[in-house]
């Protein structure tokens, strides 16, 4: 999957990108998102249920899911090829209400070309339950965006 761009990043790389994303991308830090493990193509992203996180319903606000969702997908593509990336289009299915604990989502690129990318994330609750998942599309531009690559 090198066709075009940079490539795939090297750990040092890479552990400057999951910086990034814990540290600088505000609505990530808003939403309590965290990373646990980003390598060429993956990443598994996690977020510990709080209340600020809740719907009408008391269960885990759908947006919060869709934010998980396209987070996991955004980092796994941007560490595959090593340039900036956007979400050019989203798919996700709400498969199970959460109320408690830790929520992650593993997510993996699925297919890539020069100028796009697809991707698949799956979110799971504490015990292993699918309650999630998500596809998207998202284009690679041609010149790096963040310092951070």
């Amino acid at each position: 999957m090198s066709e075009g761009g940079v490539g795939a990043l090297d750990r040092e790389q890479l552990d400057r990108l999951a910086a990034y994303f814990d540290e600088e991308i505000t609505f990530s830090k808003h939403i309590k998102a965290r990373i646990e493990e980003v390598e060429p193509g993956r990443a598994v992203l996690y977020i510990d249920v709080e209340e600020i996180h809740f719907n009408g319903n008391d269960t885990l606000h759908g947006g919060v899911y869709a934010s998980l969702i396209d987070n996991a997908m955004g980092l796994s593509v941007s560490s595959l090829v090593g340039l900036r990336t956007a979400t050019t289009q989203m798919n996700v299915h709400f498969l199970g209400a959460v109320r408690e604990g830790r929520v992650t989502c593993r997510s993996e690129v699925i297919h890539k070309t020069r100028r796009t990318a697809t991707a698949e994330g799956r979110v799971y609750d504490d015990e292993g339950n699918l309650v999630a998942m998500g596809t998207g599309a998202f284009r690679i531009f041609e010149k790096k965006g963040n310092p951070i690559v």
